[in-house]
């Protein structure tokens, strides 16, 4: 039967492994703000052939916690990157049993006192005389807030018969002592959609006293960390249901560490790897979808059916031509649709599928690189190509250069040349299509009532639901041009085609210099100025380049150009690195986003009310100008003693990534207000006004 620990000898055990490494020799040491980390060897020299152990030894300051392989809701385990000669070999760390360790409504598992990891390693018969190590260790450690920790040791070993340092004799023994030992009883864990079953094949006289039962998964996927863990004990032997979840992967495996509680206070723990058993539905998930984030926030948004997603993302693509960030592309789109009376029916029904095409097809770009991204683990969302200040600044250009051939200063084929009679010829596939992409791009930022919890569903579950939903979002975006495509009678609504065009399609070249302002405000917010000056003279070169390749079909000439237009190009690829300015950022008074603020605000029982924005999310700015940025509604804030946070998603940030994930959200605004002493919630609407600040602070 496997040794059974009090828990008051493994709390002594905890502190005589801090005791026994204090007077163990080590290899080499490094202390981070928060911890210390030693490396010993159980020998001082490996034979050829044979094998030495290692022990990384991690001890955290009094309060402060360490985690496990797998760290539960949040945390992360530690991670051993070994650099060593030929000949030499390196085992994954063996992890002592880990405790449960509750933060408010997350459940960790980790150290909360020293640990140490054990690494074998195994030597070849051609080892040199003189084996170097280098080791770089990064673990993460945690009380209120978590601070990453960072160490690199270098420590060499002599080649010889393998003989036991007696100074570290004693804190082997502990770190072995604190593994869990293999199980003697088979086992099996059947995981369905909502729950788990574990059933251990022991008989009731195996463990008669045992008081609770706990299993830690060693993978993500198993079970909801703070639920319940209920045991019985039925024919088949000792059974643990645990609740899942909704959403949540398919375990890798359902190995893990079965730790039994006793009624004296003591304590076994079992290594074991059940035989699994995965639900269909479960085992059709999407790989990517949730697991435990990295944020302090409670879990507030449920997975949708399939079907409600569906239709959130048509209608939310259908009001999407209604919101702030697509309005400049609208005087395009109405621009076609003016010249719809001069053409036939097949004709606007193909331009109408055209237009509809460039949409689904920059759409599925975009999806397609998200998903990527997201899967090599960057923590992105919807919008995170405006993000990246050479996609801005490249979109700056081409707003620019589409403004100046609308107005006749240049001339690029861009399907929206001509007027009268000549315009329909001339506006063709290319150029619908082309209007399709570019209505995709600038509405990208926004995300439109309905839409974001169809976006946020959408990209936890399978491609072929993925790319479906993001197809009916497409389809809901292009569906009033193809409504004027195929009605005849609206189509008759619209005014007559003439000479009157060409003036209109000069006007449309100022709501694109407006956009490129836009984005140019962006542009200067994500660079700084330096990157802004070089940004406005890449774009005159460019202006120039086009400007001197039409003067004529010089090869000189358009050498030169092209010259010019590469240079430019170059210029906005090579911008300056984007700058933290999250603080400057902030309005007065207003707190900048971190979970570690935010949970401090709470601990304390103070009501916070945080919004999440982005320079390029027009819809936030709309709101902020509306709704937060108002004298009232300041006061109402200091009235009722909330604190504001300011979470800015302007550039990449992978914290607020996981708070957006958290809510079920891929991109911004996301309101929050968390009422005083309470730690869930309350999700406002996406367009926001002082009313509806009001009745939420007055818990109406």
């Amino acid at each position: 039967m496997k040794r059974r620990t009090s828990l008051v000898l493994l709390a002594a055990l905890w502190l005589l492994g801090g005791a026994q490494a204090a007077s163990a020799t080590p290899m080499a040491t490094a202390d981070d703000s928060h911890s210390k980390l030693a490396l010993y060897g159980e020998t001082v020299s490996v034979a050829p052939g044979g094998s030495v152990w290692l022990g990384v030894h991690i001890t955290p300051e009094k309060g402060w916690h360490t985690y496990w392989q797998n760290p539960g809701d949040s945390g992360a385990a530690p991670i051993l990157t070994w650099k060593l000669p030929a000949g030499v070999k390196a085992s994954a760390p063996l992890f002592g049993a880990p405790h449960a360790i509750r933060f408010g409504p997350l459940m960790t598992y980790g150290y909360e006192g020293p640990s140490t990891l054990l690494v074998r390693l195994e030597a070849d018969s051609s080892i040199a005389d003189t084996l170097p190590l280098h080791l770089s260790a990064e673990w993460l450690t945690c009380a209120d807030i978590c601070v990453p920790q960072l160490a690199e040791l270098d420590v060499t070993l002599q080649k010889g018969a393998a003989k036991l340092d007696p100074d570290n004799k004693s804190l082997f023994a502990a770190a072995r002592q604190a593994l869990p030992e293999p199980s003697f009883w088979d086992a099996s864990l059947k995981v369905g959609k909502a729950s788990s079953d574990l059933t251990v094949f022991m008989a009731k006289t195996d463990i008669p006293d045992v008081k609770s039962v706990r299993f830690f998964p060693a993978f993500e996927g198993v079970l909801d960390y703070p639920a319940d863990q209920s045991f019985a004990f039925t024919q088949e032997g000792l059974t643990l249901h645990f609740p899942r979840k909704p959403g949540a992967p398919a375990p890798k495996s359902a190995s893990g560490v079965l730790a039994l509680y006793y009624d004296d206070g003591t304590s076994a723990h079992y290594e074991m790897t059940p035989k699994l058993d995965i639900a269909a539905d479960v085992a059709s998930q999407a790989k990517g979808a949730p697991s435990s984030l990295d944020t302090l926030l409670p879990q507030a948004h449920a997975g949708l059916p399939i079907w409600q997603a569906a239709l959130f993302a048509f209608l939310g693509g259908l009001i999407l031509n209604l919101m702030p960030c697509v309005f400049p592309v609208l005087s395009l789109k109405a621009f076609a649709f003016i010249s719809a009376n001069n053409r036939s029916l097949a004709h606007r029904r193909a331009e109408g599928w055209a237009y509809t095409g460039g949409i689904w097809a920059s759409f599925m770009v975009i999806v397609s690189a998200l998903m990527a991204l997201r899967a090599g683990g960057t923590a992105i969302g919807w919008g995170f190509q405006l993000q990246s200040p050479i996609f801005v600044g490249l979109m700056t250009l081409l707003m620019v250069l589409v403004a100046l051939s609308l107005g006749g200063l240049i001339h690029i084929r861009l399907g929206v040349e001509g007027a009268g009679g000549s315009f329909a010829a001339k506006e063709g596939m290319q150029g619908a299509f082309f209007k399709g992409v570019l209505a995709t791009l600038v509405a990208t930022p926004c995300t439109a009532p309905l839409m974001a919890p169809a976006i946020g569903f959408a990209l936890t579950q399978p491609l072929l639901v993925v790319f479906t939903i993001f197809t009916l979002l497409a389809l809901g975006l292009a569906l009033p041009f193809l409504i004027l495509s195929y009605s005849t009678r609206v189509a008759a609504m619209m005014p007559k085609p003439g000479a009157w065009m060409e003036k209109l399609k000069e006007g449309l070249a100022f709501p694109m210099l407006l956009t490129a302002a836009w984005l140019l405000y962006i542009f200067d917010q994500q660079t700084g100025s330096a990157g802004t000056l070089m940004l406005v003279s890449a774009i005159i070169v460019s202006v120039f380049a086009v400007w001197l390749w039409q003067q004529g079909q010089g090869r000189v000439l358009r050498a030169i150009a092209l010259v010019c237009g590469v240079a430019a190009l170059v210029a906005i690829v090579r911008v300056p690195t984007p700058q933290d300015h999250q603080a400057a950022k902030t309005e007065a008074g207003d707190v900048a986003y971190s979970d570690a603020a935010l949970n401090q605000l709470l601990t304390d029982g103070k009501p916070v009310f945080v919004y999440f924005t982005a320079d390029w999310c027009i819809t936030c700015k709309v709101n902020e100008s509306l709704a937060l940025d108002r004298e009232d509604t300041r006061t109402l804030f200091k009235d009722k003693g909330v604190t504001v946070m300011e979470g800015d998603w302007t550039n990449r940030n992978a914290e607020i990534a996981h708070v957006l994930a958290r809510y079920g959200r891929a991109g911004v605004p996301l309101y929050l207000y968390f009422a005083p002493g309470k730690a869930e919630a309350t999700v406002l609407p996406q367009m926001l006004t002082y009313g509806i600040l009001k009745d939420t602070l007055d818990g109406r």
